[in-house]
């Protein structure tokens, strides 16, 4: 098996640049800028055909986006896998299987032509996460601190946004929503925003996408939510369904397809992208982590 290092210098606050690999038969990249580690993954399966390879990243949820892309985009998913020495502000890909060591074949969303491989955010999270990344390379400010400084800007202006979403469940049956929401999320692991359990059922290999649509309320209202989002337990640990009280205000599903219009932008493994209309599917089992 070959070995690369991908080195994200950007990530965190740059812990990424002291961070050393201790395998002689590693190759090291330190990625210039936005895009060039999914470039460098790409030409590099492209260049070894033949050849099982592993990608260690040294950054952050962003630049796992960019590798797993790299990967999917050379059509390599069945003899590339990735690890993480983690070094970015969130960390919430790893933070779902800390302690779960091995190799996970793991399932990954498809967007747009796209993958992503912890979770998309849209509405309230997605402006949270665009707040955040003001705060997240300032020193002294750990992730989960940029999120709740990026939640409490968006929480001072105008929330709620018309959506239509429509889901296929894991029954393949349709559901149709076209209403002023507060976020929807829908994601392959449990975490987003350094920590919080937006999906609090999600399993990385089940072949299934876990949704949760929240409806528009109140600022008031969200505050004396935010601690139960935070920890995920809006979800009964026994019976695995929305508790009662938090019925009338969101919604949860598992399921296989989701497509989401009237959008302006979304948020794929915290990285802010552009774009009307979205359409998510489930890739099963399309690339292995090593933990």
């Amino acid at each position: 098996m070959k070995i690369f290092q991908i080195i994200n210098p950007k990530a965190g606050h740059g812990d990424a640049v002291n961070a050393e690999l201790k395998k002689t038969n590693a190759i090291k990249y330190t990625t210039k800028c936005v895009g060039d580690a999914r470039r460098y993954v790409n030409e590099t399966c492209l260049n070894n055909p033949e050849d099982e390879l592993r990608f260690i990243v040294c950054g952050g949820d962003g630049t796992i986006h960019e590798v797993i892309n790299g990967i999917m985009d050379a059509n390599a998913g069945n003899r590339a896998a990735f690890s993480i020495m983690p070094t970015g502000s969130g960390n919430d890909f790893m933070r779902a299987f800390n302690g779960k060591k091995g190799v996970h074949k793991i399932d990954l969303i498809k967007y747009n032509g796209k993958y992503a491989a912890n979770m998309i955010n849209i509405g309230f999270d997605c402006n949270v996460a665009d707040k955040t990344a003001l705060y997240k390379n300032k020193k002294m400010i750990s992730g989960s601190s940029a999120y709740i400084l990026g939640l409490v800007n968006v929480l001072s202006h105008k929330m709620g946004q018309n959506f239509k979403i429509t889901v296929i469940d894991d029954e393949d049956m349709e559901h149709v929503f076209e209403d002023e929401c507060l976020l929807t999320a829908i994601g392959n692991l449990p975490y987003c925003g350094g920590g919080f359990k937006a999906l609090p059922l999600a399993v990385a290999d089940d072949g299934l996408l876990d949704m949760l649509i929240v409806n528009k309320i109140s600022r008031a209202k969200f505050v004396s939510l935010v601690s139960d989002y935070r920890k995920g337990s809006f979800i009964d640990a026994d019976t695995m369904e929305v508790k009662d009280k938090f019925k009338k205000v969101l919604k949860y599903y598992k399921c296989k397809k989701v497509i989401v219009e009237n959008t302006v932008n979304l948020c794929a493994d915290g990285e802010i992208e552009a774009t009307e209309r979205v359409e998510i599917s489930v890739a099963a089992n399309a690339l292995s982590y090593i933990n």
